[in-house]
């Protein structure tokens, strides 16, 4: 008789397991700073991959560590990357067949840029004291479910057409702000959101916007990159609160920027997930997972969400659906409520939810 049970690994997976080199998995990553890494011979240099439950076959995460001073061989892409920049100084080499000098960029801790796809790319550690650590995400697993072989994506000789590189020659100038839709390729957005390939520090940005809806005063970012389909977001909420809960896709890979707390995951009717976080902690809500996040610290938090295509998005970014894939303040488990408070109250610290939220489900937030 047929096998008729849910098949549980991918292509991506059994090339991933058989690189020999650790691979993270669970719910979360407590610091990608410290995490621990091993030797991948084609690469020279330590790394690791990262899968967490709510990835699988869908995006890929790897850390990089380039050893004080040293600069890792090039390598080529079929699709694109999201570097983002957990700890360390140094510099990207980026070029193409059609464009053989290469375009060279700085970056620091908390940079994120993006390295377009049929482009080689080159990472050097200018800092002579300590590593570097980078923190890769791309859609890799999707598509080897589509071509299960990595050298289609990973050592392809194809030459895209002459013209593809025109007008990149600022690829990698800072990003501006866009209102009209102009390069848009995810989704609509609400307001202004920001399009380019650098950024140069996620924990200093602060071209944000007002986003009440998720609640706590917080403010957010979304990011479109040039030519991509990939795309993320990062939220800013200020101590003593915590935003709603609400649901998604899967693939959606979460890093933090700076702040102190925890966030909270579930299927519903299940048990529930603690993810503590801190500065370089990862996680992912798995697919429709509800999930909720809280600061403890006295100061701002900061997400930044790496987002799956536009195909895995899930429910919540349809405005008709926010009703059953957001749990609303006065609809929440009172446990919500108090464990928040116990866990500042052990910090010597008071929760700044103001009262008329937990009563009134029209509630206007005040942007802090």
């Amino acid at each position: 008789m047929a096998d008729s049970s849910p098949r549980t690994t991918f292509a991506y997976d059994e090339w991933m397991d058989s690189r020999g080199v650790p691979v993270h998995r669970g719910f979360f990553v407590r610091d990608v700073r410290t995490m621990e890494l091993g030797w991948w011979e084609e690469r020279k240099c330590d790394t690791a991959f990262i899968q967490l439950e709510g990835q699988q076959g869908v995006s890929e995460a790897r850390v990089t560590e380039i050893k004080p001073g040293e600069t890792l061989p090039p390598y080529k892409m079929a699709i694109d990357e999201v570097v983002y920049v957990v700890s360390g100084r140094g510099v990207t080499n980026v070029w193409s067949d059609q464009a053989p000098t290469p375009r060279t960029f700085e970056w620091q801790d908390h940079a994120l840029f993006l390295v377009p796809h049929n482009h080689y790319r080159q990472f050097g550690n200018m800092q002579g004291d300590r590593p570097v650590r980078l923190l890769h995400y791309s859609y890799l697993p999707l598509a080897m479910s589509v071509v299960p072989d990595a050298d289609f994506f990973l050592n392809n000789p194809y030459q895209p057409p002459a013209g593809e590189y025109t007008g990149r020659q600022d690829f990698y100038s800072e990003a501006k702000v866009m209102t009209s839709g102009e390069g848009l390729r995810w989704h609509r957005i609400e307001g202004a959101y920001w399009y380019g390939n650098f950024f140069p520090d996620m924990r200093a940005w602060d071209k944000l916007r007002d986003l009440n809806r998720r609640g706590a005063g917080g403010k957010s970012v979304t990011i479109q990159f040039a030519g991509s389909d990939m795309s993320c977001h990062m939220s800013v909420f200020p101590p003593g609160r915590y935003k709603k809960a609400h649901r998604h896709g899967p693939g959606r890979v979460i890093v933090i920027p700076g702040g102190e707390g925890y966030s909270v995951m579930w299927q519903e009717g299940e048990e529930k997930v603690i993810v503590p976080w801190q500065e370089a902690a990862l996680f992912v809500p798995p697919n429709k997972w509800f999930h909720q996040h809280f600061n403890l610290g006295g100061e701002p938090a900061r997400y930044l969400a790496l987002h799956p295509p536009m195909q895995f998005h899930g429910h919540a970014e349809k405005i008709e659906d926010r009703a059953k894939d957001q749990i609303e303040y006065v609809n929440e488990d009172p446990w919500v409520r108090q464990y928040f408070e116990d866990e500042l109250a052990k910090r010597g610290l008071k929760s700044l939810m103001p009262e008329e939220a937990y009563r009134d489900p029209n509630y206007e937030w005040k942007a802090a």
